[in-house]
This record gives C-alpha cells, sequence and structure tokens, in this order.
C-alpha cells in the first residue's frame, strides 16, 4: 500500500483527498492546525522537521499556502512578503525539502490556481505566486530524475461557493477537484499543470 503526506488535510480540499485515498493508501495528514501533525507552511525549518519526522513516502499533496487577494493600490509590502513566503516558497519548499524523503518514482503534487491564468481584480498577488509556482513546477521536472512533480490549479469549489451565498453552479465539487490530485499521484509524467474547473 501507498504511504501518502497530505500537507493541508484539515481543509476543504484536503479533507476530500484525504477520504478518497483512505481505501487506497496509508495516508499521513499534516496543516497548520493539524493535533499530531502541525506545520507552519511559511517556515522552512517545520516544513523539514516535518519530512524528517514522515520519512519516506510515496507521494506529497500539498493544498496548503496561501496569499491576500486585495486591490493592487491597498497592498502593502507585508501583503506581498506573505503570499511569497507561504503560497510560493511553502510550496516549493515543498519540492526542495520533500523530493529527497520520496521513493523512486514518486510524485508531488502542489496546488496553484486558475487566477494566474484568468486574474481578476485584487488578486495581484494571488496571481503571480500561483504563476512563479507553476514555472518552478515546469523547470523541476527537467531537473529532477525519478520524482513526478505537478500540480492542480482548481478553478471555484461549488463548497466554497455555497458558503459564500453564491450559486454553487459554476463550480467543481471538492470530491471531482480531489480526484484530479488522485490521479496525477497514480499516472502521471512531470511538469504537468491540470486545470480542474469548469
Amino acid at each position: 500500500m501507498k504511504k501518502v503526506l497530505v500537507i493541508g488535510a484539515t481543509g476543504l480540499l484536503g479533507e476530500a483527498i484525504v477520504q478518497k485515498l483512505a481505501d487506497k493508501a496509508e495516508v499521513i495528514e499534516a496543516s497548520f492546525s493539524h493535533p499530531t501533525n502541525p506545520v507552519d507552511l511559511s517556515n522552512p525549518s517545520a516544513l523539514k522537521a516535518l519530512f524528517e519526522n514522515v520519512d519516506k513516502v510515496d507521494a506529497i499533496i500539498c493544498t496548503a499556502g496561501v496569499a491576500h487577494f486585495k486591490p493592487f493600490n491597498d497592498t502593502q509590502d507585508a501583503d506581498w512578503q506573505f503570499g511569497i513566503e507561504n503560497k510560493m516558497m511553502g510550496q516549493i519548499n515543498t519540492v526542495r525539502f520533500g523530493a529527497e524523503y520520496l521513493n523512486e518514482g514518486g510524485a508531488i503534487v502542489l496546488t496553484t490556481g486558475t487566477l494566474a491564468q484568468t486574474p481578476l481584480p485584487g488578486s495581484a498577488i494571488v496571481s503571480a505566486v500561483n504563476a512563479a509556482v507553476e514555472g518552478a513546477i515546469r523547470a523541476f521536472s527537467l531537473e529532477l530524475e525519478n520524482v513526478r512533480i505537478n500540480a492542480v490549479s482548481p478553478g471555484w469549489i461549488s463548497e466554497t461557493l455555497a458558503a459564500m451565498g453564491m450559486d454553487p453552479t459554476p463550480g467543481l465539487p471538492a470530491a471531482d477537484v480531489a480526484q484530479f490530485y488522485i490521479d496525477l499521484v497514480e499516472q502521471s509524467t512531470g511538469g504537468e499543470i491540470i486545470v480542474a474547473a469548469k
């Protein structure tokens, strides 16, 4: 049975991935608020400690990482730095530190977002850091041997839209988005950015 580390396991998407993996793999859950495996994605030392504690795995899935959605003229240095340290470097460091803990032929699947390709007003930071992660993934796949590195780029998730009091119809259910991650773990090449959106 495969051993899979899910970072961001207590979030909506992370929970859906854990549920889908339950019958297929030994799942190790981690997140900022996880009682057993807490990890701050923006803290390199904490991320290294998580990998050392978990040790060898067959796959790492990361749905964690945040950046502020804020009008460009209202952004401050701290807003940009937060997005860079958390969403961008947190995911890049997941590859940098996590690759050595993967069994041969293992997979790392990160999370970006469609705002990298289709920005909206207020998405400058989110769009920038997601695009940076996607560029890094494509570059990593050229240099890292025996490791498959990919990402899912989710659009709107139905449950999130409903929670915001919006029409959930344009979104995909979290369980459907989760399947894209599972598919990339089970079979993929490398350097793929899979858009999970209607």
